[in-house]
Parts: C-alpha cells; structure tokens; sequence
C-alpha cells in the first residue's frame, strides 16, 4: 500500500485494536459524547499520533516512500542495507524496532517522571504506575507505534507482493493465500478497500460499537 492508505488503514485498525483491547492502550475510553478533558484528549493524540508514524515505519527501508523521502539518505542508506519489504517487512523487525523503541520512551519517561513530569511519564511508559506500561495513561506513544507498525505489515499482505513475516525466509505470505485475490498496490482496489474499512469503523464509533 501506499503511504496514505497506510496511515488510513492503521488508524482505522487501531481504533478497532483499542476498542477490544480490555486494557485500552490509547487510555479512556471516549465516545461521542465525551469525556472531553485535557488529559484524554493527550492520550488520544498521541495513541492515533504514533499509531499513524507506526503505519509508516516499515517503509523507512523505501526511499520512494512517504516516510523514506523525509529521511532522504537515512532511507536511501536503510534500502541498500536491508532492502525493501525484507526485515522491516517481518516480525523479526516488529519486535527488534518494537525493543529499542521500547526502551527509548522508558528511558525518556523515566527522566520526565524525575524531573517531576509524572503525567507526561506515565504517557511515555514510565514503569512507574502499577498494572504495565499498556495499563491507561502508560505507554500509550509505544502502545499505538506498534500497534501501527503490525498493521502496516496487515496491510501489505493483502497486496500481490505479500509479507515476508518469518524474515530471514525468503518466502512471503500474504492473504487470501492465493496472490492471484490479492490487489496490486496502486491499484483502483486500494483506495477501495482502505475507504470501506475507514468507513465501517466510523459507522461503528458513531453506533457506539467502537470507541476512541
């Protein structure tokens, strides 16, 4: 997929992902009608803001990509490194990306939470608070980037080209099994399938089905 249906399709996902979740990585629940105070606010921008820099980051080893013509050289250098849709394109790189990203919002959570910034920490998955980093309010920013960085490679087996998940295999898989049901990417399917998936979930928010 391309860069916008990526970042349509995950945010669509992770409203789904959040919805049936008991946890609530993206923190309380909020619905229409509220409750719109500062602090769910916070959590939900940032849940659907990492969540929508997560649906891009796969493709950081594409310099043609939406993500790798920001980065420029760093993506240019990342594609001849690894390739395009190889590593980052598995669950090899999901959880080595996931680790390191992991332990960079800990240890800037930590710090803030020193510095006496203890909402701003528990955003950023401090450990400080009981029950993990995906109870409400903590980790939220990693919570919604991996949440994100899974369904951009979802979305990239629905595709003719499929997912190589269990890198360093060279085989890819995709879904349906047979690549031949599978759309091409920039194809009149695309936007297709991303609108009618953001339009479902839409529907269910407004019903009360999901929620934000």
């Amino acid at each position: 997929m391309r860069g916008p249906s990526h970042v349509v399709f995950g945010l669509a996902g992770a409203v789904v992902i959040n919805s049936l979740l008991p946890t609530h990585p993206a923190g309380q629940a909020l619905t229409l009608a509220g409750p719109y105070t500062p602090d769910v606010i916070a959590e939900k921008v940032i849940y659907y803001g990492f969540a929508a820099l997560g649906a891009l980051t796969p493709d950081i080893d594409n310099a043609r990509s939406t993500l790798g013509k920001r980065l420029g050289p760093v993506s240019k250098e990342i594609q001849h490194l690894a390739g395009h849709r190889k590593f980052f394109h598995s669950l090899a790189g999901l959880i080595i990306v996931g680790a390191l990203v992991w332990a960079i919002q800990y240890g800037l959570g930590l710090a803030l939470y020193h510095l006496g910034l203890r909402v701003a920490s528990s955003y950023l998955g401090s450990g400080i608070a009981p029950g993990g980093f995906l109870a409400p309010g903590v980790g939220i920013a990693f919570a919604g980037l991996m949440i994100g960085y899974f369904l951009h490679l979802v979305a990239d087996s629905l595709t003719e080209g499929g997912v190589p998940w269990l890198w360093p295999s060279k085989a890819r898989f995709g879904f349906p099994p047979d690549r031949h049901w599978r759309f091409r990417t920039g194809s009149i399917w695309e936007p297709i399938i991303v609108v009618t998936v953001a339009v479902l979930v839409i529907v269910g928010v407004v019903f009360g089905k999901l929620t934000l």
